[in-house]
């Protein structure tokens, strides 16, 4: 009887302690959102610039529980979930702003009843800017191959109302149709991810469909296109090779692509080689976005140490009056 007492005092002591535990992980939790909800109200709201990144880099390294999601509103009354924990996206919630420099430019080349493609749509940042500056009356498609990430842009297209001229692909874009790898690593972003493997062996990988982009607009009966936005980590000649229509339009799309040597050397080629691939095939004028001076440089070929940019190609001799709305933007 005594020791069976004793049993059942020790049981309880583990259970208050287990209690406890519990409590304060729960009470921490609550004091960490708390915390992170009242840096957001600093640096959304503030008009002082200086010290806001150091701000909420403070509370993100003081908390000990980052919650997966929340939700955020961007300074022109978007709504996204965003996940804190994989620096992708805090500047999205405590700034309300993603990719500054570059949502101006695009911003200034949209109008109404655009159609815009999102290659490699992530979160859907750019899916979004589209369907808010270009109207219902826009047709916008998205392409994300990653179902994790897939499962964000979902849950992002929801918060837009799932808009009828909207339409979210989990696909990849390529030269042919194929069934392939793509890699997430440890450590980096989902922003990040690629058909290569990079070498590496911290990959956690998935299995995606990959299709042409020509097969894909004449399935879906797309129009001309407007503005294409390509980011996919070094595979752009690859879907560049399946999208020959868009060259082919009586006045060829405006383009923002990644050209970056470190993800185009993945796939045996150089940033150059988009170039001159587009070049080709249209006549463009090619501008490197600046982005710390958010400024539009034009150029014609990458010097040989250089490590590329993010482009803004620009269809020689058309949309004039898109053009004069980055001449504040040209250095």
């Amino acid at each position: 009887m005594y020791l069976e007492r004793c049993i059942n005092i020790i049981t309880l002591e583990k259970a208050k302690v287990r209690f406890t535990n519990n409590y304060f992980e729960m009470n921490r939790a609550t004091i960490d959102r708390i915390l992170i909800k009242a840096v957001r109200a600093y640096t959304f709201n503030t008009p002082i610039p200086r010290g806001k990144h150091r701000a909420y880099l403070l509370a993100l390294k003081f908390c000990k529980t980052i919650p997966d999601k929340m939700s955020a509103e961007t300074k022109d009354g978007r709504k996204f979930s965003v996940h804190l924990k994989t620096g992708m996206q805090t500047t999205v919630y405590f700034l309300g702003e993603y990719e500054k420099a570059l949502t101006e430019i695009v911003k200034s080349t949209l109008r109404e009843g655009d159609v815009c493609l999102d290659v490699g749509a992530n979160f859907g940042w750019y899916t979004s800017l589209f369907q808010k500056y270009c109207g219902k009356s826009a047709e916008i498609h998205a392409f994300e191959p990653v179902p994790p990430t897939f499962e964000e842009l979902e849950r992002n297209f929801e918060l837009m109302g799932k808009p009828s001229n909207v339409h979210i692909n989990n696909l990849a874009l390529g030269d042919s149709f194929d069934e392939l790898t793509i890699n997430l690593f440890e450590g980096l972003s989902t922003g990040h991810a690629s058909l290569s493997n990079q070498g590496r062996d911290d990959t956690i990988s998935y299995s995606c469909r990959i299709v042409p982009l020509d097969s894909y607009l004449e399935e879906k009966k797309v129009g001309e296109v407007n503005f294409v936005k390509v980011d996919i980590e070094g595979a752009e000649l690859m879907f560049l090779k399946g999208a020959e229509k868009l060259f082919k339009q009586k006045v060829p799309p405006i383009w923002l692509m990644e050209m970056a040597r470190q993800q185009t050397g993945n796939f045996g080629y150089l940033p150059n080689d988009l170039l001159n691939f587009m070049s080709e095939r249209a006549d463009y004028d090619f501008y490197r976005v600046d982005e710390p001076g958010t400024k539009l440089v034009k150029f014609g070929k990458f010097d040989v140490d250089d490590i590329g940019a993010n482009v803004i190609c620009m269809p020689r001799g058309c949309y004039e009056d898109r053009m004069k709305s980055l001449k504040n933007y040209l250095a």
